[in-house]
């Protein structure tokens, strides 16, 4: 499918070929249909060249070519991949309409801008979009970007998207431990948190107990990414990934323990093992507690910080936990009767303690 567009200052050919599939590569064949002498932009999108085996990463590429004299943007959406819509036909004729993917919290930017003879590349993990290829065949996919193809911003084209199908074999435990590991390894060598960050997903999303090993090892490397091991490990959520977790409770680095005990609490209701269960929960119970004590402690300290804006924000932070305001007392008491604060501290800590002890009526 062709589309040719005329302005005062280019003349571009713009060719969106219809995407078909090689058997034999899983490529998606994109060509420019235009005049050979003029430039344009095209959309690619590109599947694993082997058959793939249950439980594997499915990882799409999906590439852009910017072959005219204007700059093309594009907003990818949340994370840049937050505006990917996605369709599946599993291998029993079930149809699913994926929704787009959406979190709450601090995500990249998707706004991206391709120069002129410049290309754009994106990965992205099909498992993030729909986490049900979990048995062998044949799946039909299709998927679009929702936004516009802006060039010279102002000229709007869109993606007609592709459609295509992918094998998935039976389950093959040596290829997966293979694949498994080599994603660990790349995320230890990474030279930056950045080029780290996929292969953390991929593995992450590898819900298999043959992951178990290498998601512990990513954890223990303390890397950035370990947020992704800890993830991947509760959606693996058998004994093995519980015991992982519960060893990482201990772990004094970044936010592990944290993120960890919040793990454990949610998978506590799956675990089948009543004994495991019951040692999860005094765990949680544990952490949990070690935790809000470290916490109060901090905005305890930040107290005596004498900048009123990071006190005033102390104050609140402890209203919100359960015996802050309790352990902060001496410290507030003192605050709120020294002539040496600022007005607005002394303020703020007159009234948690009127919030603890709230006047006789």
């Amino acid at each position: 499918m062709t589309n040719i567009f005329k302005s005062p200052t280019l003349l571009f050919a713009l060719a969106f070929s219809l995407i078909s599939f090689a058997a034999s590569a899983g490529e998606v064949q994109v060509q420019d249909a235009g005049p050979p002498s003029k430039t344009g932009v095209s959309i690619s999108y590109l599947f694993p060249p082997t058959q793939l085996s249950l439980h594997e990463p499915i990882v799409i590429n999906f590439q852009i070519k910017n072959e005219t004299a204007e700059v093309v943007s594009l907003d990818l959406g949340q994370d840049r991949k937050g505006e990917f819509l996605f369709s599946v036909t599993s291998p029993d004729g079930t149809i699913l309409h994926l929704p787009k993917l959406r979190h709450e919290g601090l995500s990249q930017y998707g706004s991206v801008s391709v120069q002129p003879g410049g290309t754009f590349a994106l990965r992205l993990l099909l498992n993030e979009f729909y986490d049900k290829f979990n048995m062998p065949g044949k799946y039909k996919l299709e998927a679009r970007l929702t936004t516009p193809i802006v060039v010279a911003g102002t000229l709007q084209l869109r993606d007609p998207g592709f459609k295509g199908e992918i094998s998935i074999t039976h389950r093959d435990p040596a290829r997966l431990e293979k694949v498994c590991a080599e994603l660990a390894k790349q995320v230890e060598v990474a030279p930056s948190v950045e080029a780290a960050e996929f292969p953390a997903l991929e593995l992450s999303y590898v819900e298999d107990p043959v992951a178990v090993p290498s998601l512990a090892q990513v954890l223990r490397s303390h890397t950035l990414n370990y947020n992704h091991a800890i993830s991947g490990l509760e959606r693996i959520g058998n004994d093995d990934a519980v015991e992982v977790l519960l060893s990482a409770l201990d772990n004094k680095f970044g936010d592990i323990a944290e993120l960890a005990t919040a793990a454990l609490a949610r998978m506590q209701e799956r675990i089948p093992d009543p004994s495991l269960k019951e040692t999860v929960k005094k765990a949680v119970e544990r952490s949990s507690a070690r935790a809000r004590h470290e916490y109060i402690k901090t905005q305890i300290a930040y107290l005596d910080y004498r900048d009123p804006p990071l006190q005033d924000s102390a104050i609140q932070n402890l209203m919100k936990v359960e015996d802050g305001l309790q352990q902060a007392e001496p410290v507030l008491q003192r605050l709120a009767n020294d002539p040496n604060q600022p007005a607005d501290v002394r303020a703020a800590a007159r009234d948690a303690l009127q919030k603890l002890h709230p006047p006789q009526r």
